[in-house]
């Protein structure tokens, strides 16, 4: 058999199949990451969820059933969106702790940022607009 029939074959084979997509990408590497790990640290139920983790990432490429995949990978990346945004904002922070002090207005708990090293100063919460003291 030459390689173009191989290829006819797959194509012929996945039609009609979800395919490869991130979600089914990040099984298959997490399943491939455990069993290297478990091949090191030892332990049959690491490896165990190594094989189940690119079991389902395979599953997920062979299905037919293409709306519950579909509602699987929005899923995961409403979840992984909502990570990126929670580890920017820590990342963020973590940059700005030199320069800025976040602070909260008494009033309606609104975080404000507000300058380090301008000793006592009045803060107006741009949310309720209350003016408070703060040291910073």
């Amino acid at each position: 058999m030459t390689r173009m029939q191989w290829i006819q074959k797959l194509l012929f084979y996945m039609k009609g199949r979800y395919g490869y997509d991130e979600f089914s990408k990040l099984l298959i590497i997490s399943g491939l990451v455990l069993g290297i790990v478990a091949n090191f640290a030892g332990g049959i139920w690491v490896s165990a969820l190594g094989t189940a983790l690119i079991a389902y990432g395979v599953l997920r490429i062979l299905s037919k059933d293409k709306t519950n995949r579909y509602r699987e990978l929005q899923k995961y990346l409403a979840l992984k969106q909502k990570v990126q945004l929670t580890h920017r904002r820590w990342r963020n922070r973590w940059v700005q702790r030199k320069a800025f002090k976040i602070t909260k207005c008494p009033n309606c708990k609104q975080k404000v940022r507000v300058p380090r090293g301008k000793k006592k100063i009045r803060v107006t919460c741009p949310s309720c607009k209350e003016t408070f003291i703060k040291k910073t």
